[in-house]
């Protein structure tokens, strides 16, 4: 058992105030020689002392906080080790292409990231997944877990607006660094989500070729394009010089030697079929550990002071008065 609050522990002689002090509730008599003597009573007022200590001494150590230890729990599921590299970029807050003949703009793609991303997640219960946003550096969101409540805030941090740049190189490489806190099981994925993309330096090149490879990483691209976008996907020919970002990021990816798959979404119908083509290619057997927390034995404590409290109050109102 372990005290989260030990400090709480310096309250306990209070438990010692009942016994010190007395009650002078009851008859006042002239002299003593004519009160009965009243074992009974005597012994009743011991009882109520002994209780209220014991409801003190219970708070007082449910302010401790005591815990039981915790438990590391094999399971067996069927998901994937992933990994959720979102752009964070200002431009991730303009709309996908709307319906010009309705005179309505489409939904916002952060938004759309974010309902779609949330919903991938809560289908796949068995997944271990971790998060990082990017803008002009990589942003920490969350490390490989189960904890789907950590997975939620980590996503909705991530798929907000920040900065009007897009280094997708530090996004990716924090990606991968995130599998070096957690043991291979099964299937393994980054799923970059991004509306744009940058010049990759030669050693960033390097760096990801080789630590996807060395950890066996499959990468999944999902962009998210506006009316106006190149598409990763032209078979229009440029100049050596000249090639889109987008473009050349896409060739280097499908250089490397490992599972890669790019998708292009216009909008959230778009996106949601490229989230539902992933989720039914990174379904292997997976096993993981998942820590259970011990007991909260603060709660048990809080609960007998109350009964004892009301036992007391019971106890108060039984005294027989004098006609």
């Amino acid at each position: 058992m372990t005290l989260l609050q030990p400090w709480a522990l310096l309250l306990l002689p209070i438990i010692v105030a009942p016994f010190l002090f007395k009650s002078y509730q009851g008859q006042m008599y002239s002299w003593l020689e004519i009160m009965p003597t009243d074992r009974i009573s005597e012994m009743a007022n011991m009882v109520i002392k002994a209780i209220v200590a014991i409801i003190l001494a219970s708070i007082v150590l449910a302010l401790a906080a005591p815990q039981g230890n915790n438990k590391k729990v094999q399971k067996v599921g069927k998901g994937a080790q992933t990994v959720l590299v979102i752009d964070r970029s200002v431009s991730m807050d303009h709309p996908f292409a709307g319906d010009s003949s309705s005179g309505r703009s489409a939904e916002i793609k952060s938004a759309a990231a974010r309902r779609l991303i949330t919903k991938f997640i809560d289908s796949r219960p068995d997944d271990m997944m971790g998060v990082v946003g990017f803008t002009n550096s990589a942003l920490y969101g969350m490390k490989i877990t189960t904890n789907r409540d950590a997975i939620h805030s980590a996503i909705n941090a991530a798929t907000g607006a920040a900065l009007n740049q897009t280094n997708i190189g530090a996004g990716v490489t924090e990606g991968i660094t995130l599998f070096d806190q957690i043991q291979s099981s099964g299937s393994r994925a980054i799923i970059l989500l991004s509306d744009g993309a940058g010049k990759l330096s030669p050693h960033v090149k390097w760096k990801i070729s080789e630590q996807l490879a060395k950890k066996k990483l499959n990468l999944y691209w999902i962009v998210l394009r506006e009316p106006d976008d190149i598409s990763i996907f032209s078979k229009q020919i440029y100049p050596a010089e000249g090639v889109p970002d987008a473009i050349a990021l896409h060739e280097y990816f499908k250089s490397l030697k490992i599972k890669y798959k790019a998708f292009e979404a216009d909008n959230p119908t778009t996106l949601q079929s490229a989230l539902q083509f992933i989720n039914a290619k990174e379904k292997n057997v997976i096993q993981y550990s998942v820590n259970i927390p011990g007991h909260d034995y603060s709660k048990d404590l809080i609960i007998l002071a109350l009964v004892l409290s009301l036992i007391i109050l019971i106890i108060k109102n039984l005294k027989v008065h004098s006609w």
